[in-house]
């Protein structure tokens, strides 16, 4: 295990995840991802962390709602992890916004999305490609 890796860790108290899976419980991830598991799950993340793996599907697939880390019971802050594990796997596991170009949601995320965010919507903008600051922009603009 890398340096880097290990203070991503260690910042982010991921050695004192118990397993409980309180995390697990409240995430959303459980309703917008069809192919949410274990793996994909906050503490899944945790675990495969800790183990040094490389690719782990959950840090790409989480909303960032941070419900895992305002839960957890022994302090670790699991979305804070992701978003720094996040920022050191392949961006592109990740879409990006069509108007600034920030990062946004993972592909299955995304296209459960879409079709809620986009119902009754007229135009050629798609709203689920947008940033949430660049779609509140955008939905001022076109309903003012």
């Amino acid at each position: 295990m890398s340096r880097p890796y290990l203070d991503i860790l260690k910042a982010h108290n991921a050695f004192q995840c118990v397993e409980c899976g309180k995390c697990v419980a409240l995430c959303p991830m459980a309703e917008t991802s069809p192919g949410f598991s274990r793996v994909k799950s906050p503490r899944g993340v945790v675990q495969q962390a800790l183990r040094g793996m490389e690719d782990m599907p959950g840090v790409a697939s989480c909303l960032q709602c941070r419900s895992c880390s305002q839960t957890c019971p022994a302090g670790v802050d699991v979305a804070g992890l992701i978003a720094d594990l996040r920022r050191v796997q392949a961006r592109s596991q990740l879409s990006v916004c069509s108007c600034c170009g920030a990062p946004m949601l993972p592909a299955d995320a995304g296209r459960y999305l879409e079709g809620a965010v986009n119902a009754g919507f007229e135009g050629d903008l798609s709203y689920a490609s947008l940033c949430p600051a660049c779609r509140r922009r955008a939905y001022v603009r076109n309903n003012s």
